[in-house]
């Protein structure tokens, strides 16, 4: 327990230490804001629904209006599955094609009109769905936002990262540690537990863990 105890204590103290960057450090023209499942299937009602994620609604909200005025890129994926999705294997039937669930929150729906970018997709990984670095070649920085940070966040940016090592591109994969978040659920799934393991094995992975600064 106490080997536990010190690998906690460990993880917390490489995490506080990551970097504060802010947003206009970033140059506008090759820099894309990836928000993941941020709809009302996670963030508002529903089967896998969870406060923590409705709580990053006005701040995500605010950094995606705030990226389209600067002229970035914000690219927002969500969860759009088939009635008899084979992801229902594992998890409960959520965000089905056509219900309101599998639309993004109202605050990101709105950024439509401004530019904002919305990708569905059947699975948890979204670069399956739509990779942007095979789409556009000039894309050097992916800032990922959003939910749930074990999940879909995790398997979008190891696998981007991944991505460009294959390719030997330049670039790099950013996951905002202040606007990510995971779900809780008592005796099976310690919210906290998960965002530090999994925030820890991304930056082990060669992601970038930051503090997003707007």
């Amino acid at each position: 327990m106490k080997d536990i105890e010190v690998a906690i204590n460990s993880m917390e103290e490489q995490l506080m230490s990551c970097k504060t960057i802010k947003l206009e450090d970033f140059d506008s023209q090759n820099t894309l804001i990836v928000i993941m499942d941020m709809n009302n299937g996670f963030a508002k009602a529903g089967a896998l629904y969870s406060n923590r994620v409705e709580n990053m609604i006005d701040g995500i909200a605010k950094l995606s209006k705030k990226s389209l005025d600067k002229g970035m890129k914000v690219y927002a994926y969500t969860d759009n599955h088939v009635e008899n999705a084979k992801e229902f294997d594992a998890y409960p039937s959520h965000c089905v094609s056509g219900t309101e669930e599998s639309d993004l929150v109202e605050s990101l729906k709105e950024l439509e009109e401004d530019g904002l970018k919305r990708i569905e997709k059947n699975s948890t990984n979204g670069v399956l769905a739509y990779n942007p670095l095979k789409k556009d070649l000039e894309i050097r920085n992916i800032i990922v936002v959003g939910c749930v940070t074990d999940i879909c966040v995790y398997q979008y940016a190891v696998t981007l990262r991944a991505y460009l090592n294959q390719h030997q591109l330049e670039g790099q994969v950013y996951v905002a540690k202040n606007y990510v978040e995971t779900f809780n659920i008592e005796e099976f799934h310690d919210g906290d537990l998960m965002q530090l393991v999994f925030l820890k094995s991304l930056m082990d992975n060669g992601v970038k863990i930051i503090d997003l600064e707007m």
